[in-house]
C-alpha cells in the first residue's frame, strides 16, 4: 500500500473523508485527492439537477429541487436550506416549497429572466441567462444558469441549458470554473454530443453530469454512458463529494465525477 493510500485510509477512519473511490471504479481519473480534510465544499446529487452544497462557510445552497419525478423528495428539515435556486419553472426543477426559512432565487420571474448577484455570507451567487432549446427559447422557452463562488471555488450549475453552443457573454460571465454541473441527457436539454462540445467550450478542472436516465426517474432521458465514452470519467460510488480548490485536477483537465443519486 501506498503513501498516497495510507493517507486516504486515516482520513476514511477518522471520519473526514466525505467521499473516494478505489482504482477499479477509476478510469484514467488523475491522482489528485478527491477530499481535503480542510476547507473543503461538499456536494449532494440528489438526482435529475438537483444538489445541495454545503459551502465553505457553512452555507447550504440547493438548486433546483425537483418533485415526484421518481426520486426520493426530501423534507424541508432534510435539506435545511439557506437558499434556493430554480433555473427555471418547469416540475422537475422548481419544487420551492423545500425551501422551508431558505431564500429562494428564482432564476426566472414573470416569463423573464431575474439577473441578480448576491452574497450569502461568504458566498457569491449569481445568474447567467441561457435558453432551454437550440432556438432562442421557441421551443422550451427560457432557463438560468448560476454560478456560486465559495472557497476560493468557482461552480457551475447550468440548468435546463438547451444552446448548441455557449455565447462570448456567457463564457466571459462563466470565467474559469472549477466544477460544472452539466445535463447530458437529451431530449429536453443538450445530450451527450452536445455536452461535450459545451465542456470543450468552458473547459472546467471537473464535470459532474447530471439530467440523465437512471432507474429510478419516471422521466425519458438518455442515460449517462453515451457522454462517459472515451473520456476521463470516474464513478465514484457514491452520492456526496467534497472538494478543495488546492485538490482539484489541473485547469481544462474536464476530469468527469459520476454521482449516485442520493434520492434513488
Amino acid at each position: 500500500m501506498n503513501i498516497r493510500y495510507l493517507a486516504l485510509a486515516f482520513l476514511l477512519s477518522a471520519g473526514l473523508l466525505a467521499a473516494a473511490c478505489s482504482d477499479d471504479a477509476s478510469r484514467g481519473a488523475s491522482d489528485a485527492p478527491i477530499i481535503e480534510d480542510r476547507g473543503t465544499a461538499e456536494l449532494t446529487w440528489w438526482g435529475q439537477a438537483m444538489f445541495t452544497l454545503v459551502a465553505t462557510d457553512g452555507t447550504r445552497v440547493v438548486f433546483d429541487p425537483y418533485s415526484e419525478i421518481g426520486y426520493l423528495v426530501p423534507t424541508a428539515e432534510e435539506l435545511a436550506a439557506d437558499v434556493m435556486t430554480a433555473s427555471h419553472e418547469h416540475p422537475d426543477h422548481n419544487n420551492v416549497a423545500l425551501a422551508g426559512d431558505a431564500t429562494v432565487l428564482r432564476g426566472l420571474v414573470d416569463g423573464d429572466w431575474a439577473d441578480f448577484d448576491e452574497t450569502f455570507g461568504d458566498t457569491r451567487i449569481f445568474s447567467i441567462e441561457s435558453f432551454h432549446d437550440s432556438s432562442n427559447g421557441q421551443e422550451r422557452g427560457l432557463s438560468t444558469i448560476f454560478v456560486i463562488e465559495t472557497g476560493g471555488i468557482r461552480i457551475a450549475h447550468m440548468g435546463d441549458y438547451g444552446e448548441s453552443e455557449m455565447t462570448g457573454d456567457q463564457l466571459d460571465e462563466l470565467g474559469a470554473i472549477d466544477v460544472l454541473l452539466i445535463p447530458v441527457g437529451g431530449v429536453f436539454t443538450i445530450d451527450a454530443a452536445g455536452a461535450t462540445a459545451i465542456v470543450e467550450q468552458i473547459g472546467p478542472r471537473v464535470v459532474i453530469p447530471m439530467h440523465y436516465g437512471t432507474t429510478a426517474l419516471s422521466i425519458g432521458l438518455e442515460p449517462v454512458d453515451a457522454f462517459l465514452e472515451g473520456k476521463n470519467a470516474r464513478e465514484l460510488g457514491n452520492s456526496t463529494v467534497g472538494f478543495d480548490v488546492d485538490a482539484l485536477p489541473a485547469p481544462g483537465s474536464a476530469e468527469i465525477w459520476v454521482l449516485d443519486p442520493a434520492g434513488g
